[in-house]
């Protein structure tokens, strides 16, 4: 049988072990993967088993990356909102110009930092 991607053998004459996987899956899920294994003709293992060694698994390093550059969003954030209750306090008039560029700033970063996370 050709799949294209990694050959995973189906039927008698597999060379490893097997053993029984139990696990708790949303009916609509079981549903699915039987639906899918159905019209390829395959047994239900063996086509969990296709998926496995075929489609990509999330990556540890990317996701950590993602959670440090939601933390600097996060900051981003609160630097905006403070200085943005800053430009609405009448004390601070004289400083209004410098202060709506740093804003125009900050939101820029976060525009920045939004699209490197969903790049991600």
């Amino acid at each position: 049988m050709k799949t294209g991607k990694k050959k995973i053998e189906i039927g008698r004459g597999n060379r490893e072990s097997t053993a029984a996987f139990n696990i708790y899956l949303p009916k609509s899920v079981i549903a699915d993967i039987k639906e899918r294994a159905d019209k390829m003709k395959w047994r239900y293992g063996h086509y969990v088993a296709y998926v496995y060694e075929n489609v990509s698994h999330p990556d540890p390093s990317k996701m950590t990356a993602i959670d440090e550059l939601k933390k600097i969003n996060h900051d981003q954030a609160r630097l905006g909102n403070l200085l943005n209750s800053g430009l609405a306090d009448a004390a601070t008039k004289a400083n209004h110009e410098e202060m709506e560029k740093l804003l125009r700033d900050i939101r820029d970063t976060q525009a920045a930092l939004k699209a490197k996370v969903r790049a991600l």
